[in-house]
């Protein structure tokens, strides 16, 4: 009995981590968003939430909080905090454009 549990366990474990691989390869986030403001402009984004977040990781070091979408300019940029930093990621390109440290 013992044995049907554990391999029904660990069937229910596999599938559940190739949903979590579906997930992220269509850009789902695999875990939780950070996104505060402008899901409403997720669909004008060329790049996803993570890879965002991931660019603003290279740039700032620190405890991740929220994630904007928002025009900046003529441009649609993510801002990502960063510990003490807000670092905004061009939703287009991935590229960052510009990091603040908060005071």
């Amino acid at each position: 009995m013992h044995s049907r549990v554990m391999a029904a366990a660990v069937a229910v474990g596999v599938v559940g981590l190739g949903a979590v691989g579906v997930a992220w390869a269509a850009g789902g986030s695999g875990g939780a968003s950070r996104m505060d403001d402008g899901k409403d402009l997720l669909p004008q984004a060329r790049i996803t939430e993570q890879h965002a977040i991931a660019a603003a990781q290279k740039a700032a070091s620190g405890a991740l909080n929220e994630v904007d979408l928002e025009h900046a300019g003529s441009k649609l940029v993510f801002n990502v905090d960063v510990g003490d930093a807000d670092v905004e990621v061009d939703a287009a390109t991935g590229e960052v454009v510009r990091v603040d440290r908060d005071d």
